[in-house]
């Protein structure tokens, strides 16, 4: 095991923010009034049915309601949010406990501009930035957030991968597990598993081998000492 801080892997923190971005299990849009109704064009598309909250907006094709708060959409869903959107292949949740899961193909694409995205933090200075993943959990009320199978994340110079990720806001943690590698710049670290708290930025990797890979700086200007290369780094226990 071995735990690191400011070693440059600011994607973690990004990866963390764009999980949130699922946001809280949705709650039945309200009815139009008779009113609205009427005055909708009637040469208008019917709209797709849908779960709307404050925040954020699904869509999709059929809506089956189970009783006891559960919900399922078996078809194409689309989430939108300030700031962001959301595909998959199928959701289903529950209102009452907070809870949705996407399933399938699932992509979630942020500009840049959620709300959580404060202006000081690494996340609003990244840019755009993409997660996908065969699966994501969302439990609003725990406020834990878990992206399961082929997990990738993307922002700028910033690559995550793993086959799961975990990101509890009540604690400030977020966990990645089996095939761990991130990426920022000519920075890299793998590992089997990686632990990075929100809060003080501190990173625990383990697992083995863990590489982790950074630039050397460049020589002055005008110095005719090669530049030797990037150092690497294999610590061959758990």
């Amino acid at each position: 095991m071995i735990a690191l801080r400011s070693v440059g892997f600011a994607s973690l923190a990004a990866f963390a923010l764009l999980i949130v971005c699922a946001g809280a299990a949705p709650t039945p849009a309200p009815s139009a009034s008779p009113s609205a109704a009427a005055s909708a064009s009637v040469s208008a598309k019917p709209a797709l049915p849908s779960l709307e909250t404050p925040d954020y907006r699904i869509e999709t094709d059929d809506i089956s309601y189970r009783g006891n708060g559960d919900f399922t959409m078996p078809h194409h869903v689309s989430l939108a949010r300030p700031g962001s959107d959301a595909v998959a292949d199928r959701a289903e949740g529950n209102q009452k406990r907070g809870t949705i899961k996407l399933y399938g193909s699932v992509v979630v694409h942020d500009n840049g501009n959620a709300p959580e995205a404060g202006s000081n933090d690494e996340y609003a200075k990244g840019g755009p930035s993409t997660l996908t993943c065969d699966e994501l959990d969302v439990d609003s009320k725990a406020k834990v957030y878990t992206a399961i199978g082929h997990v990738h994340f993307e922002q700028g110079a910033r690559r995550a991968d793993a086959q799961r990720g975990i990101l509890n806001r009540g604690s400030g943690m977020l966990h990645l597990d089996g095939d761990v590698k991130t990426t920022d710049g000519a920075s890299t670290l793998t590992a089997k598993e990686l632990d990075y708290n929100l809060n003080t930025k501190k990173i625990i990797a383990d697992g083995k081998p863990i590489v982790i890979k950074q630039p050397v700086p460049s020589p002055a200007p005008g110095s005719i000492t090669p530049t030797p290369k990037p150092k690497k780094l294999r610590l061959p226990f758990p």
